[in-house]
C-alpha cells in the first residue's frame, strides 16, 4: 500500500513539474523569414562616372534569436539574396544592370520590451556575405571572361540595424538596413559598395 501510495506520488509529481516546464517560456526561439527592398551601390574614385540606381530585390532566410534577459536578446541566422542595380553612365545615359544573387550572416544585439498586445524592438550588429553570382549583361563577374581576371570580391561584409514588432508568439515585421564596409571592386582607382533598404516578415516557433 505505501509503495503504491509511493507511486502516486511521484508520478502526480512528475506530471506537475512537466508541466510547468512546458509553461514557461523558452529563451531560445527559432523561424523562417522573407522580404523584399531596394539596393544600389556606392561609388567612388574612377567609377564616380557611374551611377547606381535603386532597384528592386528580395531575400528569404532563417534565424535564431536568444533572449538573454525579457529586454536583450541576441539574433543570427542565414540570408539567401537576390539584388539588383542599374548602372547609369553620366556621360552618355546608357545603363547596364547587375543581378547579384549570395548570402549573407548577420548577427544583432536586440533591444526589446513589451508594447501594446506585443513587443517592439530594435537591433543592430555587422553582418558578413558571400556573393555566389554576380552578372552584368549575363557575365558572371566573379569568374574570369575572356583570359582577364575577375571583376568584383565575392566577400563582403558591413553593418546592418533592424527594428520591427512581434505581433505575438508567432508573427512578426520588420524594417532593416545594411551598409556595406568592403570594396567589392576589384580594379584599381575605383570602389564599390553595396546598402540597401528591405521590409519583411517573419515566422517563429
Amino acid at each position: 500500500m505505501k509503495k503504491n501510495m509511493l507511486t502516486f506520488v511521484f508520478a502526480v509529481g512528475t506530471l506537475i513539474f512537466s508541466t510547468q516546464l512546458s509553461a514557461q517560456e523558452t529563451p531560445l526561439s527559432v523561424g523562417f523569414k522573407a522580404g523584399a527592398g531596394l539596393s544600389n551601390y556606392r561609388l567612388g574614385g574612377d567609377m564616380k562616372s557611374l551611377k547606381s540606381k535603386m532597384s528592386f530585390g528580395g531575400s528569404a532566410g532563417g534565424f535564431i534569436k536568444y533572449d538573454l534577459s525579457p529586454n536583450f536578446a541576441v539574433q543570427s541566422g542565414i540570408d539567401v539574396y537576390y539584388t539588383t542595380s542599374k548602372l547609369e553612365s553620366l556621360t552618355d545615359k546608357s545603363s547596364d544592370k547587375l543581378k547579384s544573387f549570395g548570402v549573407e550572416i548577420p548577427l544583432y544585439g536586440i533591444v526589446q520590451g513589451e508594447l501594446g498586445s506585443g513587443k517592439a524592438f530594435i537591433g543592430a550588429g555587422p553582418y558578413a556575405g558571400y556573393g555566389i553570382s554576380t552578372k552584368l549583361d549575363g557575365v558572371n563577374l566573379y569568374k574570369k571572361n575572356n583570359g582577364t581576371g575577375t571583376t568584383m570580391n565575392r566577400f563582403d561584409y558591413g553593418v546592418g540595424g533592424v527594428v520591427g514588432y512581434d505581433f505575438d508568439k508567432n508573427w512578426q515585421i520588420n524594417a532593416s538596413y545594411k551598409f556595406g564596409l568592403a570594396d567589392l571592386h576589384k580594379g584599381k582607382g575605383g570602389s564599390m559598395k553595396n546598402q540597401g533598404a528591405s521590409i519583411g516578415i517573419a515566422y517563429k516557433f
